[in-house]
Formats: C-alpha cells, structure tokens, sequence
C-alpha cells in the first residue's frame, strides 16, 4: 500500500511539474548576472529581464552560471510586475560549467595536459608552468608562472574554436591545440 501511494506521489509530482510548464509563461536567454535571491537574461531580443528566485524549490530552479542559456517559467506575483521562477531549465551551459576539469592533448605526439580547477586554480604538463585560468568572452586566459623566485607571471591567451563536453580546441599564435577530456 505505501508503495502505491509513493508511486502515486512521485506520478502527481511530475503531472504537477509539467502542467506548470504548458500553462505558465516563460522567458529563454543568456544569463548576464545571477545572485541567491534572483537571474536577470538577456533574451535574444535583446531585452534584459530579472527573475526572483525567492522561495523557490531548488529542485525546480538549479542554479545558474553567467553565460547559461536558460529557459525560465515564472508567475508574475500580485503586485504585478515581479516575474518568479517557478521552473528553470538550462538549455547550453556555459563554459564556467564545461571547462573545468582534466584535459588531455590528443593531436600531438608531445605529452600537453590542463588541470582548470573549478576555484580557477590552474595546472600544466608540457607547457609553462600555470597559476590559474579565467574566461574573457570566447579566449581562455592562462596565467603562468614565469621565474619562481621573485615570482612573475605571464598571459597566454587562447582563442576557443571549439567546446563542448568531451573536447576543447584553442588556437594560439602558431599554434592549435585539441584536448579530450579525460575521467
């Protein structure tokens, strides 16, 4: 009997979510700044709108990287202007959420890795000694070491052509890089 009323549960939950989806309104774009309490977009329009996220279940409404490409479904609240998620979907993630990790050069017989920490820490076989990473739109910027003792640190831009969950391509001055990511 518990059993089929968990089921029945689980059943009412996802009926519930989903009528919400076809009913309530919803806004899709790129997230340009998210905080605990809300998630502005700019929508394809070019229009930049702001959600609460207030009280929402954190289930329904994940948080969210600059760069994301959301679908947001709202409630507009009684006083009529304030929008509030009440499910959020990320559509294309950022590459805040597929760069970190282990990458490995699979092209080149030389042995070139990345370590890009999700603190923006930084490590590196086969190249310059790395510091840490960051992102400038689509270039990957590396710091890297480049005496130790006093310390100085250098810039290596690279320009992304590529990312996705398994690969990353970068292209420097004279030279092009294919990583896969390893596990």
């Amino acid at each position: 009997m518990r059993r089929i009323l968990s089921v029945l549960a689980v059943a009412a939950a996802v009926w519930m979510t989903a009528g919400c989806r076809q009913t309530a309104p919803s806004v899709e774009g790129r997230v340009i700044d998210a905080t605990i309490h809300s998630v502005t977009v700019e929508t394809p329009a070019g229009d930049s709108l702001s959600v609460s996220t207030l009280g929402t279940d954190p289930m329904s409404v994940p948080g969210v990287l600059p760069g994301d490409f959301v679908r947001i479904f709202y409630e507009t609240l009684s006083d009529g202007e304030t929008m509030r998620a009440l499910q959020l979907d990320i559509e294309e993630p950022s590459a805040y959420r597929l760069l970190p990790g282990i990458w490995r050069d699979c092209a080149g017989a030389d042995e070139v890795g990345l370590v890009l920490a999700e603190d923006g820490s930084a490590q590196a076989t086969g190249m310059e000694q790395l510091l840490d990473w960051s992102l400038d739109g689509e270039q990957l910027v590396l710091t890297t070491i480049l005496t130790e003792e006093p310390q100085t640190t250098g810039t290596l831009v690279l320009q992304i052509a590529r990312l996705d969950v398994d690969s990353l391509v970068v292209e420097a001055p004279g030279r092009k890089l294919a990583f896969s990511r390893q596990q």
